[in-house]
């Protein structure tokens, strides 16, 4: 089995900025921009590869965990890709095998070279997929297909907060905003519970933790967080947990008892104020969001992405 690494993707902070016009949004980090940034989640140690401004890892991943494009939203949904080039004779069947099997069935995405040809995906394994492709009105021949597969490796080593998260981009990849905001504060919760567990034990006893770990997640924050740091989490981040309150708790809430709607911008900033308290708490919780590449570049990127916009001028 192919040794797998890891990276990030990330998403340039500005890149509704003039600069990023027509030019990529955001990009998986290379090996370069791994060892820069090192364990330092918080330090503008990330250099955008188009406008060249800096930003912290934190501010990238949040970015592109919050993102609408698609394939990004896939990547936070499942922890391993895979992608390459294949040549297809029209009207005959092309297997492609993985490098490394994912432990579940992959979603595949295929892109032909030239159009017009239709392809479609046939029977997919966690080890191998097919390729069927049809004329339309191109002449006979080789034609090329890039495609992708996104699914999940080392399943069992991810925690359940996180699978969660990946619940809610499923929900948000169908624009079902409601049950992905739903998904979002499930996993808040978890995480909370998670995260109190481990780092309470130790100073509380036994019956006194299960007390604890019993309370409304807002009690916890107070209650548990005061007892491992000596404050409250509102008091120690008072702007996230306030966005956080109103973004995601309160909507929450809201959605579950009386049906409320959500658009996609309330999405939006409920997936961001999720995001920065997990990682405000617990800044590792970043290595959560890693993707799983067969190889990363040295000083390049293994693939970017964002919403080309085209610029009228006179």
């Amino acid at each position: 089995m192919t040794e797998l690494a890891n990276t990030w993707i990330v998403m340039c902070p500005n890149w509704k900025s003039e600069k990023h016009v027509n030019n990529p949004h955001g990009w998986s980090l290379s090996q370069k921009s791994l060892v820069q940034v090192g364990g330092k989640y918080f330090d503008p140690l990330v250099e955008c590869i188009v406008c060249h401004g800096k930003f912290s890892l934190q501010q990238g991943v949040k970015e592109a965990f919050s993102s609408d494009v698609p394939f990004v939203i896939h990547d936070f949904q499942c922890n391993a890709q895979e992608n390459g080039e294949v040549e297809v004779v029209i009207g005959q069947l092309k297997t492609v095998k993985f490098v490394t099997p994912f432990e579940d069935i992959p979603r595949i995405y295929l892109t032909p070279h030239e159009k017009p040809l239709a392809c479609v995906s046939g029977a997919i394994t966690s080890s191998e997929f097919t390729i069927f492709s049809c004329n339309s009105g191109a002449q006979e021949g080789p034609r090329r297909i890039t495609w992708a597969a996104y699914g999940n490796r080392a399943y069992a080593e991810i925690p359940i907060w996180r699978k969660l998260i990946s619940s809610s981009k499923e929900h948000q990849l169908r624009k079902d905003f409601r049950p992905e905001l739903v998904d979002l504060e499930s996993a808040f919760e978890v995480f909370v519970g998670e995260y109190l567990g481990m780092n309470l034990k130790t100073r509380l006893r036994e019956a006194t933790l299960r007390w604890v770990l019993r309370l409304s997640i807002e009690e916890q924050l107070k209650i548990g967080f005061a007892e491992l740091t000596g404050k409250s989490l509102s008091e120690s981040e008072p702007i996230v947990y306030g966005k956080w309150q109103t973004s995601v708790k309160e909507l929450r809430d809201s959605v579950v008892h009386r049906g409320a709607s959500v658009n996609s911008e309330q999405a939006r900033e409920g997936r961001e104020a999720v995001f920065e308290l997990l990682t405000r708490i617990d800044p590792t919780a970043i290595d959560y969001f890693q993707i799983r590449l067969e190889k990363i570049r040295e000083e390049h990127p293994n693939l970017s992405f964002g919403t080309a916009t085209i610029k009228v001028t006179k």
